[in-house]
């Protein structure tokens, strides 16, 4: 019988405890072994349900304050910190991905599967699915996969991120360091997409990390990277104050949401993977201090909600986050020429 291959995931924390425990429930249901935490700054105790949950392989590395001396944004601190670390090094297999990014498969219920399917891959794409809000104002109960369910069309063309992907990549491949969507590579590996087709030009492209899928929804898809970075107007707006990991000068705000609050069709990939996550969590939260820390992290969010609230500015954008209910896919054509639109203007301005 083939090893399980070890998988450790590197993620970057920051204000994360109410998902925390769902997000690696997730992670260890699929077969990820380790995940090697940083964390910056936070104030909903974080850092203290990170700690609590170091028995499911939970690896804590503090990053002190968000821009150490150097300058550099925290979570390419932790990218250029996590190759090097034992829980890396020690890997077959390794990908970035962050709190919001729940792997959906089809066919296989971990990612050993996908893996033993897809043997000649030295990296596998993992490509965004967009999910909105879902009309909802409060967060309510339930881990965040379970409550929203509402997305993006699939093969989405505009805007661009709505094709990004994330990597899952060997360890021993022709690689050279982490970034943030794909590794760095000394050479072009054997690149499969989410079909599990062979993809030499995403290979060759070192920097590419959309899948060009001219606005056509792919088929025979077998995995997508669920993105939830909206959740619901509430949640919404307690993140804001958390700020983005790797663009510390950029404001999350109105343009965010509406580049990513698609609610226009239903997506379920992931509802057969929800009851593992549902057992592994329930597990999770019995470990010595993990609920105590979750409950605080929660305590945290109400009263941070209600402070946004009582300020005109967070009522005001609430209001407007209710009002940009939710954003609308332009045609495959049309969207194609916004996404030309843009590079003939970047281009000119340069």
């Amino acid at each position: 019988m083939a090893e399980v291959p070890r998988i450790t995931v590197v993620t970057c924390l920051r204000d994360e405890g109410p998902y925390l425990v769902d997000w690696v429930a997730h992670l260890r249901s699929i077969g990820v072994g380790q995940i090697l935490a940083f964390t910056n700054d936070c104030r909903d105790g974080t850092a203290n349900l990170v700690d609590a949950l170091a028995p499911a392989g939970v690896v804590h590395v503090p990053q002190g304050d968000i821009l150490a001396r150097d300058g550099k944004p925290p979570q390419w601190r932790a990218m250029a910190a996590a190759w090097n670390h034992p829980a890396c090094t020690g890997a077959d297999w390794l990908s970035h991905l962050d709190a919001d990014e729940y792997v959906a498969m089809t066919g296989h219920a971990t990612l050993t599967g996908l893996i033993r399917e897809m043997s000649d891959a030295q990296a596998i794409a993992l490509p965004w699915r967009l999910f909105g809000c879902a009309g909802r104002l409060e967060a309510g109960q339930g881990a965040t996969p379970a409550r929203f369910d509402r997305a993006a069309p699939a093969g989405l063309a505009y805007p661009a991120l709505a094709s990004f992907f994330k990597t899952l990549f060997r360890r021993d491949g022709p690689f050279t360091g982490f970034g943030i969507h794909r590794p760095q590579q000394s050479e072009p590996p054997v690149f499969m997409d989410d079909t599990g087709a062979r993809d030499d030009g995403l290979a060759r492209a070192a920097k590419r990390i959309l899948l060009w899928r001219n606005g056509q929804e792919p088929a025979g898809r077998k995995l997508q990277l669920n993105h939830y970075s909206t959740r619901s107007v509430h949640e919404f707006l307690v993140k804001r104050g958390r700020g983005l990991p790797n663009h510390t000068d950029k404001t999350v705000g109105l343009e965010y949401w509406v580049e990513r609050n698609f609610n226009e069709t239903r997506c379920i990939m992931i509802q057969p993977q929800l009851p593992a996550l549902a057992a592994e969590a329930s597990r999770l939260r019995a470990l010595p201090g993990v609920a105590d820390a979750e409950a605080a992290a929660r305590t945290w969010y109400d009263a941070e909600l209600k402070r946004i609230l009582a300020s005109p500015e967070g009522a005001r954008l609430c209001g407007r986050l209710v009002l940009a209910a939710g954003s609308h896919a332009p045609s495959p054509g049309l969207g194609r020429a916004l996404l030309d639109l843009y590079a003939r203007a970047q281009g000119a301005a340069k």
